[in-house]
């Protein structure tokens, strides 16, 4: 009993370095994953900008002053950067924890609640795609303030599209279009219908357009981005593996653990009645 106790905890102890050594791993793999990430995230949405003022609504871009151009570009550019800025931030080597700095120093083996808190990498698709749609809303919005992109409840098109499965990539990346009375339509909520057949196709022949910084399209097209991401995919996989096998070591760790206390305890017992049998018999003696 004793000797399987030992094994396990020896096990446990493996399984807790193997996990750590795959933590840091999978950090420093999306240290270069944001590193390659940021750059191409700050230029897809200088880009889709560029092509929303000039493939999609030009008339309306070149309505523009000259002055007010270069101000939509400076603006847009600072939101790029900033883009990238963020994106930067997020890098588990500037988001280390202190507590887990400190446990380590004191050559303290985490216990598995400790460990799973600390898996902060597999989150940060959640954070990426949070990042990146606060920053197609903001584009969005400086875009419909420079009367570039029409009036429309682009918070509610960008949250329907981040619900919608599969969607399919449209002919420029990161750009969600639509008809301009749809939208309407989806807008007003069921209103009377009273336009005339030449408001219609005036509405129809003016496409309404969001766009979406999307995590999905942005590795589709940049195949070194999907490679390192796929690696991390792979690591994510085998750390499920070794928290599952961590996990049931550790019951199996408690069981014996139990198991060995109650036939220790079990044992004091008995030589405790057997001690009080001799006394009550050596006190009944003439």
């Amino acid at each position: 009993m004793s000797g399987n106790l030992e094994a396990v905890e020896r096990e446990i102890l493996g399984l807790q370095g193997m996990l750590l050594a795959a933590l840091a791993e999978m950090r420093q793999l999306y240290d270069v994953y944001l590193e390659m990430l940021a750059p191409i995230a700050r230029q897809q949405l200088i880009t889709v900008s560029y092509q929303v003022c000039t493939q999609v609504f030009p008339e309306q871009f070149l309505t523009l002053e000259d002055a007010e151009r270069q101000e939509l570009q400076r603006q847009i550019v600072e939101l790029a950067i900033a883009l990238e800025t963020t994106i930067l931030g997020l890098q588990p080597r500037h988001q280390e924890d202190s507590t887990s700095r400190q446990e380590a120093v004191n050559g303290e083996a985490p216990s598995e609640e400790d460990t799973t808190k600390e898996q902060d990498p597999p989150s940060l698709p959640e954070q990426l795609s949070q990042v990146l749609y606060q920053s197609s809303l903001k584009i969005n919005y400086l875009l419909q303030q420079a009367a570039i992109l029409p009036p429309a409840p682009i918070a509610v098109i960008l949250e329907i599209a981040s619900k919608a499965e599969n969607r399919p990539l449209g002919r420029i990346p990161h750009l969600l279009t639509m008809m301009l009375d749809e939208q309407k339509l989806q807008e007003a909520g069921e209103e009377e219908q009273d336009t005339s057949e030449s408001k219609r196709e005036s509405v129809t022949h003016h496409p309404m357009a969001a766009i979406y910084l999307q995590l999905e399209e942005l590795e589709f097209q940049h195949p070194p981005l999907a490679n390192q991401r796929s690696q991390i995919r792979q690591l994510e996989a085998r750390l499920a593996t070794l928290q599952k096998q961590l996990h049931k070591k550790q019951r199996q760790y408690l069981v014996l653990k139990a198991s060995r206390a109650w036939w220790q305890t079990w044992k004091a017992n008995e030589t405790a009645d057997a001690t009080a049998n001799v006394s009550e018999a050596m006190d009944g003696e003439p």
